[in-house]
């Protein structure tokens, strides 16, 4: 009988199950996720999410540029999270201030064609420029 080759993003999700000793079902609840998301991606059945990606680095700890291209080390460290979390914060407070969180929420979690994305960031572009 032969045997399916596991895909890298599979691998992955293995490895965070074996090192936190998790069962899947473990795994997809503290994502708040249900059972059957959380297999269809990590079969890679259905892409990976923005969302998805920073639950498992705030709430698993573990990098997602590791999880979706395998570069990094898997776990972050203490230091480099708060770090994070603290440059993020600074964004929020801005998106906050700006009313901005309403309108990005509604910005669909699958990544934007080339055109659309340039477009808000000239946008965007244009209005930092008035305070430079």
């Amino acid at each position: 009988m032969r045997q399916k080759k596991l895909s890298p993003i599979t691998l992955r999700f293995l490895h965070i199950e074996k090192e936190t000793g998790k069962k899947p079902k473990e795994i997809a609840e503290i994502l708040e996720m249900d059972l059957s998301t959380y297999y269809k991606t990590k079969r890679g059945d259905i892409p990976i999410t923005s969302n998805f990606l920073v639950k498992v680095e705030y709430k698993l700890k573990y990098s997602r540029n590791w999880l979706e291209f395998g570069k990094g080390n898997p776990k972050i460290e203490d230091v480099e999270f708060l770090s994070d979390i603290e440059k993020q914060l600074s964004v929020l407070s801005k998106l906050k201030n700006y009313d901005l969180l309403p309108i990005l929420n509604a910005l669909p979690d699958i990544p934007p064609n080339e055109k659309d994305k340039n477009l808000l960031l000239d946008f965007l572009n244009l209005y930092v420029q008035k305070f430079q």
